[in-house]
């Protein structure tokens, strides 16, 4: 490791880590115990942001305030963390490609993205946040998005705010539930929107269950960056004062995540079964929703084009009002710890 040297000091005895619930290697490496089982031959406890008894220590799935944590997932929250100051640092990218649609009731007169003209488009709205309104951030952008591919202006369309309330703070799942309130479907159903924007197993899920109609996924187009949203590309980051005192923690955490990824090329079926434990979804809503090579998606990269797009969508948020102010974007990379993880990867291999 080249810039990144470990500094005097006794090395944590615990270790944080969260991932939010959606396809993520962090998600299927601890659902088989992989990450805990590395940590725990150092001595090292592993504990899940999300299942905290503490709602301050939840809030760090957002604000990642929490000491010594990784953080994996949507990018909403670690750009917004970090424009308030936050001082982490992304180690690796990996993107999920995921059903992007745009849903409107069976008996809609809306058919293509040009009829979106003049017409109603539902847009999340925390009645109360501490922090960045994530739904509010990913539907602005579906909307834009669609907008754009048709040729249209925002002036050319009406934006209704819908309520929603996600004050009970995020929680470990621990069983799948059909019973999931969606605020935008409720508001298209009830006939007070006549679009809306939604993703992944979500969007499969409101299909099968209300029999909404997807008038364009943005999967269709071969631009990748048509679908830069809060889930793509999705960044891991970390307390970059643990990067730089015990880069070797941080090495062994993405080493994990490089043998999951290894390892979800060669198990299609056991990846689909652990995403879908990690959304509370049924089978065939993952399968609908990240299509059949949600398998290959998982390895943790800094490739030129998937820190590029992290920046488009870090820029998006600063150009709509939901960043504090800019942050040093380059400076927020950290690439060593990536290098090193791929050496120890094929030490975890041999072992």
């Amino acid at each position: 490791m080249s810039s990144i040297a470990p500094a005097p000091g006794t090395a944590p005895t615990e270790l944080w880590y969260t991932r939010c619930p959606v396809p993520t290697t962090s998600g299927i490496a601890q659902h088989f115990g992989w990450l805990h089982n590395a940590f725990a031959q150092q001595g090292i406890t592993l504990a899940s942001i999300r299942a905290s008894a503490d709602p301050a220590v939840r809030q760090s799935h957002f604000d990642h305030t929490h000491p010594n944590m990784f953080r994996e997932g949507g990018n909403a929250p670690p750009i917004w963390a970090r424009a308030n100051g936050q001082n982490t640092a992304v180690v690796g990218i990996t993107w999920v490609d995921e059903e992007q649609v745009i849903l409107v009731r069976p008996d809609s007169p809306v058919h293509t993205l040009a009829d979106l003209k003049g017409h109603r488009l539902g847009l999340p709205k925390q009645i109360s946040s501490e922090h960045i309104d994530v739904g509010r951030a990913q539907d602005l952008r579906g909307l834009l998005t669609a907008l754009s591919l048709a040729g249209l202006r925002r002036d050319e369309v009406q934006f209704i705010d819908v309520a929603t309330d996600d004050s009970g703070g995020l929680r470990e799942q621990v069983e799948h539930t059909d019973v999931r309130r969606h605020a935008t479907s409720e508001a298209l159903l009830a006939g007070q929107v006549d679009a809306i924007y939604a993703k992944g197993a979500v969007s499969a899920t409101l299909i099968a269950r209300h029999g909404l109609r997807a008038i364009v996924d943005f999967n269709q187009y071969d631009d990748a960056l048509v679908r830069i949203n809060s889930g793509t590309p999705r960044p891991i980051t970390v307390d970059r004062t643990l990067a730089l005192e015990h880069p070797q923690l941080v090495a062994r955490y993405l080493a994990v995540l490089l043998r999951t990824a290894e390892w979800a090329h060669a198990h299609p079926d056991e990846v689909v079964s652990a995403i879908a434990a990690e959304t509370a979804s049924s089978v065939e809503a993952v399968r609908r929703g990240y299509g059949p090579q949600l398998h290959r998606s998982f390895e943790p990269k800094l490739s030129d084009d998937y820190v590029h797009a992290l920046e488009l969508q870090k820029n998006f948020f600063r150009d709509e009002g939901f960043l504090a102010g800019d942050i040093d974007f380059r400076s927020w990379i950290v690439r060593e710890p990536l290098e090193l993880a791929h050496k120890l990867a094929n030490e975890l291999a041999a072992a």
